[in-house]
């Protein structure tokens, strides 16, 4: 039990920064959700709407908030994807990589479904292919980048497994 005692005081630092960590990334996906719901309301007003601006207002700041806390988090990400897939392409603050809405999926629950023209204009490079356009898009629950090619959505990085990054497939076109 002793050895146990040990074993627990000198690894404390370590579990505290693992309890953390996983702390962070629970309110990573809230406070993402968060800002997805001020953009939805937001999407649902009219300029004429007298709150427009007041939601906007707090949506900006929002964005703000949620750059400060995890920009450099998902800008690490997003440097790893830009470097394997869209070379010489600019990394954009992460909030830009966001739909400007995001409807809940009525086939399956906590999904959600976006018009295929949101996200960021990406060149997709592979080996021994023409570049191709696509759209790099951040999505919630759990936060993922999604790559849409005009095919489909593929993941390449999701917050439920940070160090892993895949890499997106071309469809064949019959």
């Amino acid at each position: 039990m002793a050895e146990l005692g040990a074993w627990y005081a000198n690894n404390f630092v370590f579990l505290q920064r693992i309890k953390q960590f996983s702390m962070k990334k629970d309110s990573l996906d809230q406070d993402f959700m968060a800002l997805i719901a001020l953009r939805n309301q937001l999407v649902g007003l009219n300029y004429s709407d007298p709150t427009y601006d007041e939601v906007e207002d707090a949506m900006t700041d929002a964005e703000d908030a949620f750059n400060q806390e995890y920009g450099s988090y998902l800008e690490a990400k997003l440097q790893k994807i830009h470097e394997a897939h869209f070379p010489g392409q600019e990394v954009l603050l992460p909030t830009a990589y966001m739909a400007s809405g995001y409807n809940e999926s009525v086939i399956e629950e906590g999904s959600y479904e976006l018009p295929m023209d949101e996200g960021i204009l990406v060149g997709w490079e592979t080996a021994g292919q023409p570049a191709r356009r696509a759209k790099l898009v951040l999505v919630p629950s759990p936060l993922r980048f999604m790559l849409f090619d005009g095919e489909g959505l593929q993941l390449l990085w999701s917050n439920e497994e940070e160090d892993l990054f895949h890499t997106p497939q071309i469809q064949d076109v019959p």
